[in-house]
């Protein structure tokens, strides 16, 4: 994870394709960063191997791709040493897809063996769930192309079913062991032992818009009315907090040296399974503090991120309990 934080692309220049938070202006402004090229994105690309090889196949296409995984999203890094043409993300999609992207933004999404997610009660998580498509069929353009690659068969006739009855995605191809220039390790794998693989195809015909998260550029600041004690600052170290799905704790707090003062507070949020780690800066301002992400934090405001936040402020707020 730490290859993830602060340190400078040019530092690790083997790094550069991954794209940090604290870096980016959220949507993303693809034509600027295109230039001319067409836009892709990979949705969960693992070990990385399709997506390095599909973009060294195609220079005129400016490929994204969205993994979970921190080791994954360095491994697919490594792998992509000398591309100009990749940018890695490390987030979830069902959540950030449509915060990082316009709309009509993208001309191809696709996702390679995704988990069919087969308990009742990880069905929000599949891909045919309803905030999934939506956001799906926002930020592809008009004629913009989703396709799904699976070998599990009954999540293939669902996919088709319920994507291809979306009010602005058309279902226009289900083929068996599809031929394709590129294929994932698990494709081959599956295909030698005569396993069949699933291909699915989605077109976008008409226009679609869904409800975004408002940003306040790159950062959230709240400040408190109280100034923080010792005593409160100390209490904030092992506190855990959460709301709906949305989950953060705090480890260690520390005194920050520089010019700016204040503490760091170490923070750990979790979004239903996209974990984050950063620092939350503390700085005493005249009669209260301002409670901010550190400058060097690079995670995303989901809620758990701003949640976070807004309880280290409250907790600050709070009277003390007279002793005794």
């Amino acid at each position: 994870m730490d290859v993830l934080t602060p340190a400078p692309q040019q530092a690790r220049p083997q790094y550069g394709v991954i794209a940090l938070p604290g870096d980016l202006s959220l949507p993303l402004d693809l034509e600027a960063m295109a230039r001319g090229r067409r836009t892709e994105l990979e949705i969960g690309f693992g070990n990385g191997e399709y997506t390095v090889k599909h973009a060294r196949r195609a220079p005129d296409v400016l490929l994204w791709g969205i993994e979970l995984s921190p080791a994954c999203v360095l491994r697919c890094a490594r792998r992509a040493a000398g591309l100009d043409n990749l940018r890695l993300i490390r987030t979830d999609a069902r959540r950030m897809m449509k915060e990082l992207f316009r709309d009509e933004a993208l001309d191809r999404v696709y996702m390679n063996f995704p988990c069919p997610w087969p308990k009742r009660r990880h069905a929000h998580r599949r891909v045919t769930a309803r905030d999934f498509t939506d956001s799906l069929a926002a930020v592809l353009r008009l004629g913009g192309v989703f396709e799904l690659l699976t070998d599990d068969e009954p999540y293939a006739r669902e996919a088709l079913d319920r994507i291809g009855n979306h009010a602005a995605l058309e279902g226009r191809g289900f083929e068996v062991n599809p031929a394709r220039s590129v294929t994932t390790k698990y494709e081959r794998k599956w295909l030698e032992l005569g396993k069949p693989i699933y291909r699915l195809t989605f077109v976008k015909t008409r226009p679609f818009t869904t409800a975004r998260q408002t940003w306040e550029g790159s950062e959230v600041h709240i400040r408190t009315r109280r100034r923080p004690t010792e005593a409160c600052l100390n209490a904030l170290a092992d506190v855990s907090g959460g709301a709906g799905d949305a989950r953060w704790s705090f480890g260690r707090l520390a005194l920050e040296r520089g010019p700016e003062g204040g503490f760091l507070l170490e923070a750990f949020s979790n979004d239903e399974e996209f974990d984050q780690r950063y620092y939350i800066h503390i700085s005493p301002r005249d009669e209260g503090a301002l409670v901010r992400l550190d400058r060097t934090a690079n995670a995303f405001l989901t809620p758990a991120v701003k949640g976070a936040l807004a309880d280290v402020a409250t907790r600050i707020d709070a009277p003390e309990e007279p002793e005794g």
